[in-house]
């Protein structure tokens, strides 16, 4: 769209008759075209396409050098603004695929293409080239940042897990058939009171890790706050979670952390959304607590001769 304005300005000033003029108007009218055309095309389908953008712009000029004569010269400074935009928004070694176009282009706009317009071709080629290596190592560096923020936005910098704020949208998207599960540790608070928060914080670490190590790849795990964790476990059953949580609870055992866990586990289903399913999953883990700690209740399922229903209950802060 630029590079098309900017041929149709300057044609008012190049002193050019009627007809080189209406090639000038047809060329930026094309390069016109061809933006109305990209807005219908689905980019992010075809990473390296949008190298049409700059290949169209210098096959233009060559075209409209050799249909206006000598005027096109003056438009010589639009050639590495296209590496430019290769650079912004493709790999480095997309600017080897448009280097050759630009030399031809350059070459068909020249007046005379000497020995002297040669060598200046040269070092423009180098300086083209090199303007695209270094935008792209930049964006490369920015893109890798701002992935890198985003990352320490949603994770949880102890135990690696998700945060709060990436567990609420995961929860957003479980479906009917995922399983929720809130695993709290059992007197956190007596282990933080008499060894120490450090100690506390290399057990949450080695929680955690046990965590990652025992769900699938499909699942996802989250620090909830302060010592209770939260599992979301697509497409299944209760009972499958349970045997996890239990397989989970021997290894953890053999630690000798002096710290065991309960749980509590729900379903996602069409009249319980994760929401509820979730608070369904907190009061199971209550019933758990409730019941003498290191336990597994599943909600609204009788386990160990405790029945566990989805109504509201609260539980103190010191598990």
């Amino acid at each position: 769209m630029f590079c098309g304005g900017f041929v149709v300005v300057a044609a008012l000033y190049v002193g050019i008759d009627r007809n080189e003029q209406l090639m000038l108007v047809a060329a930026s009218a094309f390069m016109f075209l061809l933006l109305v055309v990209s807005l219908r095309v689905p980019w992010h389908r075809f990473p390296w396409g949008t190298i049409a953008f700059p290949v169209s712009v210098l096959l233009a000029l060559a075209v409209l050098a050799h249909v206006t004569a000598e005027v096109t010269f003056a438009f010589v400074s639009l050639i590495p603004l296209t590496f430019v935009y290769v650079g912004l928004f493709h790999p480095g070694r997309a600017a080897l695929v448009v280097l050759p176009v630009a030399w031809w282009s350059y070459i068909a706009m020249v007046p005379i293409f000497d020995s002297m317009a040669a060598i200046r071709l040269t070092g423009y080629g180098i300086v083209w080239w090199a303007t695209a290596q270094v935008l792209a190592v930049t964006m490369a560096l920015q893109r890798d940042l701002r992935r890198r923020l985003a990352d320490d936005a949603r994770t949880d910098v102890l135990t690696s897990l998700g945060n709060r704020r990436d567990l609420e949208e995961r929860l957003s998207q479980a479906r009917p058939g995922d399983c929720l599960v809130i695993a709290d540790l059992d007197h956190f608070k007596r282990l933080n009171d008499t060894r120490g928060h450090a100690a506390g914080d290399a057990v949450l670490e080695k929680f955690g890790g046990y965590l990652a190590q025992h769900i699938r790849r499909r699942d996802y795990a989250a620090r909830y706050g302060g010592e209770e964790f939260v599992l979301i476990l697509p497409r299944t059953e209760p009972v499958q979670a349970a045997t996890m949580l239990r397989a989970l609870r021997t290894e953890w055992a053999e630690q000798a952390t002096g710290v065991t866990f309960s749980a509590g586990i729900a379903v996602v289903t069409q009249g319980t959304p994760p929401g509820s399913a979730l608070a369904a999953a907190d009061i199971a883990l209550y019933r758990a607590k409730d019941a003498g700690r290191d336990q597994i209740r599943i909600a609204g399922t009788p386990i160990g001769g405790t029945h566990l229903s989805a109504a509201a209950g609260t539980r103190s802060d010191d598990t």
